[in-house]
């Protein structure tokens, strides 16, 4: 069994999901010409272009599934005729910072539309005010799924020179 691969890709900043044209297409069970067709006619937005490349969002994909009613078909989707279209968040990535600071949890600062050009700029931040503490940006994606990244003070070792 050989593994194909995917073309699958994060936009820097908001870390939403993007399909290339082959992957979209896979995505909605639709034959390359045919998924060419329905962005030819608008049905389906480019999202950004990487060269040449068009871009799509995962999000839109899904809201052209839960819309139209032959893609439904073909994902197996069972909606009601009158649900309304998928939700498509708009909001980049949500970052709080906390640390330990005397014995006590803290939040720092909470930052809406986090980019990961933010980090140095938090990091001294943080030194500035409380030191060189250990401390953690917990982020919300726009998916609702997040994760926490932990950091802690440099220290020399006591073996190295």
């Amino acid at each position: 069994m050989s593994k194909r691969k995917t073309d699958i890709l994060y936009e820097k900043g908001t870390g939403l999901e993007l399909f290339t044209s082959r992957e979209a297409a896979r995505f909605l069970d639709y034959h390359p010409v045919a998924f060419r067709n329905l962005v030819s006619k608008g049905k389906i937005h480019i999202h950004s272009r990487t060269g040449n490349y068009p871009l799509f969002l995962r999000e839109e994909l899904e809201k052209y599934q839960t819309t139209n009613k032959w893609a439904g078909k073909k994902a197996n989707l069972k909606t009601k005729p009158d649900q309304p279209p998928a939700h498509t968040s708009s909001r980049g990535i949500l970052a709080v910072v906390t640390a330990t600071h005397k014995r006590k949890e803290i939040v720092i600062e909470n930052l809406t539309g986090f980019k990961w050009e933010d980090v140095p700029a938090i990091r001294a931040r943080v030194a500035a005010k409380y030191g060189k503490i250990p401390f953690r940006i917990t982020l919300e994606l726009p998916d609702d799924t997040g994760f926490t990244i932990v950091f802690h003070p440099s220290a020399k070792r006591a073996d190295t020179p």
